[in-house]
């Protein structure tokens, strides 16, 4: 019910704006989002899931732009300097995550981190094999995996 609400908000501030454009649109759907999540947060409405599932979106989201930039950081400056920190090799993730979902964006996110790759599944799904540069011990590589992206998807999709 809450996405609901929050499409008649966008679309109300569309009308309020005389102008029908996806720029107006979209500032609507963030603007009704902001003033659901206000209700939400201060009593007004009940739980929603909605509210804290997109809260989670974000979460994640913020968390892989940072670790991102992190990322092309350390790359850039291992290309740039004279001595490396690079200690290569290929660590196994134990996995809790069970769906075909939350593997998959699992193994995206890793992926898309300059310095790390996804490298297989095993087949009964409670290990994925991940090549990272940057190895100092397999305990902490193990820990960066399952601590930052995974626990975040987890709570994501249940």
């Amino acid at each position: 019910m809450t996405f609901v609400g929050n499409l008649l908000l966008a679309f109300a501030w569309v009308a309020l704006q005389a102008d029908v454009t996806m720029t107006n649109l979209a500032v609507g759907f963030v603007l009704g989002y902001f003033i659901l999540f206000m209700l939400v947060r201060g009593g007004v409405l009940g739980e929603s899931r909605y509210i804290g599932k997109v809260s989670l979106a974000l979460g994640l989201s913020a968390f892989f732009l940072r670790e991102l930039l992190i990322a092309n950081l350390r790359l850039t400056r291992d290309v740039v300097a004279v001595n490396q920190s690079i200690r290569p090799g290929i660590i196994a993730v134990p996995l809790d995550a069970e769906s075909d979902g939350e593997i998959l964006l699992l193994a995206a996110l890793i992926n898309l981190t300059p310095g790390s790759v996804a490298l297989d599944v095993a087949p009964d799904r409670s290990v994925m094999y991940v090549h990272s540069m940057y190895v100092l011990t397999v305990e902490t590589a193990r820990a960066e995996i399952k601590d930052g992206y995974e626990r975040r998807i987890l709570k994501l999709f249940r």
